[in-house]
């Protein structure tokens, strides 16, 4: 059975020299058909469905994910469900994070807590469940949004790669190392389209496709990825399609709703 980490949305590297905060993302809500990969193909499996919801305040980004899946298992298909929300200041240095999953309707994990960065770029990730575990987050270490930010910021820029390291809260380990590509968006991926009614919202935008691999300290040992990643974002912070693949195994989404959230208004 493949062991997803719960989906994190759109691009997932950085360039330490575009600062993330210069780059605003657009309040939304989207839902996803998602379907199951094997080496890299879809599978023909039971179909899945992803919904992610990003709100702005006046402090930051609040996001909220719900992946769900049916699985084979030992005595027929089994729901899996993972469910995650994250607050994130808008300087970038304040994470707080939950991450659930349930298999049949019961719970398998709960992993919850905060993250903070000083202005040296390093800090520490404190967890309330499980409770008392700490994390050593080195200089350089992004969140969620902050990393997304500074992606679109750099693929503005020009670039076209680029290393960094990540951290989501999904378990009690160092950040990722992440290597990244950013190019061109494949022809396959062409007719990935704007869901009807939410047109605006892509209007004038650019599409940026990356691909990532994301590295762990047992993953950088055997010199491969302990997961791949890629997607087509907008350059707004909306994601159109994505893939997850781990070993032989993994998931594909593409866009089937879409909707624009309102703004705070801020002082």
């Amino acid at each position: 059975m493949l062991n997803l980490r719960l989906l994190v949305p759109a691009v997932f590297v950085f360039a330490a020299a575009v600062p993330a905060m210069a780059q605003e993302l657009t309040p939304h809500r989207a839902a996803y058909t998602v379907t199951m990969l094997e080496n890299g193909k879809p599978s023909g499996g039971a179909p899945g469905s992803y919904a992610y919801e990003l709100k702005l305040t006046c402090d930051g980004y609040v996001a909220n994910q719900r992946l769900r899946l049916e699985l084979s298992g030992q005595r027929g298909a089994v729901a899996s469900e993972q469910q995650t929300q994250m607050t994130e200041s808008k300087d970038g240095k304040k994470l707080t994070f939950e991450h659930r999953s349930t298999s049949g309707g019961r719970r398998a994990s709960l992993v919850k807590g905060e993250a903070t960065l000083g202005d040296d770029g390093s800090g520490e990730a404190r967890f309330s469940d499980p409770e008392g575990q700490t994390v050593r987050l080195p200089a350089g270490t992004y969140f969620p949004s902050a990393i997304l930010r500074a992606t679109i910021r750099a693929a503005k820029a020009g670039e076209n790669g680029f290393e960094g390291l990540f951290f989501f809260g999904d378990k009690v380990k160092p950040p990722l190392a992440v290597n990244a590509l950013i190019g061109r968006v494949p022809k396959r991926l062409a007719d990935v389209k704007i869901p009807k009614g939410a047109e605006e919202l892509a209007d004038g935008r650019t599409r940026i496709y990356y691909r990532a691999g994301f590295f762990d300290d047992d993953a950088k040992k055997q010199g491969e990825p302990a997961f791949e990643m890629s997607s087509v974002t907008l350059d707004n912070g909306i994601e159109l399609y994505g893939t997850h693949e781990q070993s032989e195994g993994g998931i594909e989404y593409r866009i089937t709703r879409l909707e624009g959230l309102p703004k705070p208004e801020c002082k």
